[in-house]
């Protein structure tokens, strides 16, 4: 296991190409018999060897440059990519997003700028912790924007840090990824060797926007942000794992790379700490494949007692009784796909239409490759131990995060209850993991191939395969850009869920709910605490002009210091005037509490498992009760202001 990689540092490369030029420029003419040397010719054939290292330095270092240059162009295009595909509507930049998580992140981001940074650590209405990253880079773009006197709303905020993110670190991480394996291209003296890794860093980064897994996945579920930012980061710590693995296989620069593995850990878990079971998943073939026996142990002992923190975790944070029974786990899950459904998503990275096809193909002939790097590494002309090793552990990352996505998406029972637990037994999170096992494969089989032009003896029918294969891989990063249906239907979606009209008068927010949510501020101010069924669209209250109420997202947790939620749903559910004034006044310190009946819950939030939890607040025969004895008085009643608004009004408790 102890074998060293023969690509680790490219002045290595240069000094033994340069060596190599110096050598087959020696004339044996220039040794005389007696061995007297006879300097005429020495010197000439030194000042050829020389002449000769000086041009293959140039050119290494010209192929470096213009490595880096393509790199830029490829990033830059995948970006215009990313921004032609968001929203340009105005909605877009002036209204939030509807959907059931979206609250909640403005909401962290309010929080922050109301408390401070210290809120970072308690971002939860019940002060739980939740990962902060997106939404501290969200407010700080908010500051600084002060700073300079421009006012920025909280959707500009958040809608700028995800285009950052996605259409320039995404990018930027898949192509420093990449290049792990295409930087093995390039070492051989033939002009192919030295345009091939050039021509790839212009192709893959638009390859890593081609699909809708990711990033343009993560926006339209959930909004599934912290996640979603995390495996936007993760490359870089893809990355940096394998460097730091090399490292120590060479006894080389362990410590620097060791230093940029925990702070590239570091920030992918700050971003959200359950990357680590991505990580884990795409980085495990590699530690089993790569590492010494003892270091392999200590990973192995590693995951075990990591593996009982997390359940010590969940059982002491979510009361169940049904933790060792994992076939009862994840109830209310009901496959969305079928198996062959599952793996045709799998194997077109979730293109549709003849693009999708044409990418099944490619990673069908990935496959292949791969799996005769294998077979016969020594027909790629590479380090075959090291090679067979790691084509071992690209298959094996393949087939592990094609099993996470099937299992998520299309079976049920205790297996894949186990094997989907960590991603939230949903197919959301392990599509984002489909292009780390499609890129990958890819990459990794078209290096192996254009790795065999390092030779000068190829014959035409090698030039001509690697030749195609570079082709091919351009033609699928220019067709999945065209008439992606999956990824523009998705653009069409959040746009839809960014406007705001009365088109479906029971939905989150429409124009008629934005209206009443306005009004209703007017009355109450920023002081006074409002009590409704989140459900029906009033927590959207809280992001669009800053009310402070007492249920600003759907699921404020009753863990910790949440017990007032559940408190105060059942006194209200009681009937008791007394019970329930008792419990919502104390609520507000510095001004009144109020009560918002707004409707039944919106019909797209119905996904909430535990959303009976919020009946009591639209029973209207409970509300009239409280209004009768007095427990609260109608302050403003909204019943006119649309056909669908009948018994909408706002009431203000009786507190003394």
């Amino acid at each position: 296991m102890g074998n060293v990689p023969d690509d680790h540092k490219t002045d290595e490369t240069v000094r033994s190409i340069s060596a190599d030029c110096l050598a087959a420029s020696a004339s044996p003419r220039g040794v005389e018999p007696s061995g007297s040397v006879d300097s005429g010719p020495k010197d000439s054939s030194e000042t050829a060897g020389r002449v000769a290292g000086s041009a293959v330095l140039a050119r290494l270092r010209s192929s470096r440059s213009t490595v880096r240059i393509c790199s830029i162009i490829g990033v830059l295009c995948a970006a215009v990519i990313v921004l032609l595909w968001f929203p340009h509507g105005a909605a877009a930049w002036t209204n939030p997003l509807q959907q059931i998580d979206a609250p909640a992140h403005y909401y962290f981001i309010r929080k922050i700028l109301d408390e401070g940074i210290g809120a970072a650590t308690h971002l939860w209405p019940n002060d739980e912790y939740y990962p902060p990253l997106f939404h501290l880079m969200a407010a700080g773009l908010i500051s600084l924007a002060k700073v300079f006197g421009i006012d920025v709303s909280i959707y500009t905020a958040f809608n700028v840090v995800w285009l950052f993110t996605s259409a320039l670190i995404w990018p930027i991480g898949v192509q420093l990824y990449a290049s792990y394996f295409t930087r093995r291209i390039g070492k051989g003296s033939s002009t192919f060797a030295f345009i091939a890794p050039a021509l790839l860093a212009l192709v893959i980064p638009s390859l890593g926007v081609a699909s809708a897994c990711h990033p343009f996945q993560m926006l339209a579920s959930g909004p599934l942000i912290a996640f979603g930012l995390a495996t936007t980061l993760l490359p870089f710590w893809l990355y940096a794992t394998l460097r730091f693995f090399d490292a120590i296989m060479t006894h080389e620069r362990v410590a620097r790379w060791g230093i940029w593995f925990l702070l590239t850990a570091g920030i992918c878990v700050f971003a959200h700490p359950r990357i680590v079971f991505t990580w884990a998943l795409l980085m495990g073939p590699f530690v089993l494949t790569r590492l010494p026996w003892k270091i392999i142990v200590g990973c192995v002992v590693a995951v075990v007692l990591g593996a009982v923190a997390f359940l010590l975790y969940m059982m002491s944070s979510y009361q169940s009784d049904r933790y060792f029974n994992p076939a009862s786990w994840f109830h209310t899950f009901v496959p969305n796909r079928t198996v062959p459904e599952a793996l045709r998503v799998y194997f077109t990275e979730n293109i549709a239409g003849p693009q999708g096809w044409f990418m099944a193909v490619v990673v069908v002939a990935a496959l292949t490759v791969c799996i005769a790097a294998v077979v016969r590494p020594r027909r790629f002309m590479a380090s075959a131990v090291l090679l067979r090793r790691d084509a071992i552990a690209v298959l094996v990352v393949f087939a592990l995060v094609g099993l996470v996505y099937v299992c998520s998406t299309a079976l049920t029972g205790w297996f894949p209850n186990i094997v989907t637990a960590a991603w939230y037994r949903a197919e959301t999170r392990p599509l984002t993991m489909i292009p780390f096992g499609v890129l990958t494969l890819i990459v990794f089989s078209v290096s192996a191939l254009l790795r065999a032009m390092d030779g000068d003896k190829c014959g035409v029918r090698d030039i001509v395969i690697r030749t195609t294969a570079i082709v091919v891989l351009a033609a699928l990063a220019v067709s999945c850009q065209i008439g992606n249906s999956v990824r523009s239907d998705l653009a069409s979606g959040i746009y839809a869920n960014m406007t705001i009209d009365d088109s479906q008068p029971n939905e989150q927010l429409t124009a008629t709910k934005k209206k009443i949510l306005k009004r209703m501020v007017k009355k109450t101010g920023l002081d006074s605490v409002v009590v409704s069924d989140p459900l029906n669209g009033s927590m959207y209250a809280t992001a669009m002009y800053g009310a402070d109420m007492l249920f600003p997202i759907y699921n404020p947790k009753s863990e910790k210091n949440g017990a007032i939620f559940g408190q105060t749903e059942r006194a209200f559910a009681s009937g008791d005037g007394k019970t329930l004034t008792n419990t919502v006044c104390p609520l507000s310190a510095d001004g009144d509490v109020y009560f918002l009946s707004m409707g039944e819950q919106a019909p797209s939030l119905q996904m909430f498992t535990f959303k009976e939890q919020y009946d009591m607040f639209h029973d209207q025969n409970l509300i009239d009760r409280y209004a009768a004895d007095g427990t609260m008085r109608k302050v403003q009643d909204y019943s006119k202001m649309s056909p669908d608004s009948k018994g909408w009004a706002l009431y203000q408790f009786k507190c003394q």
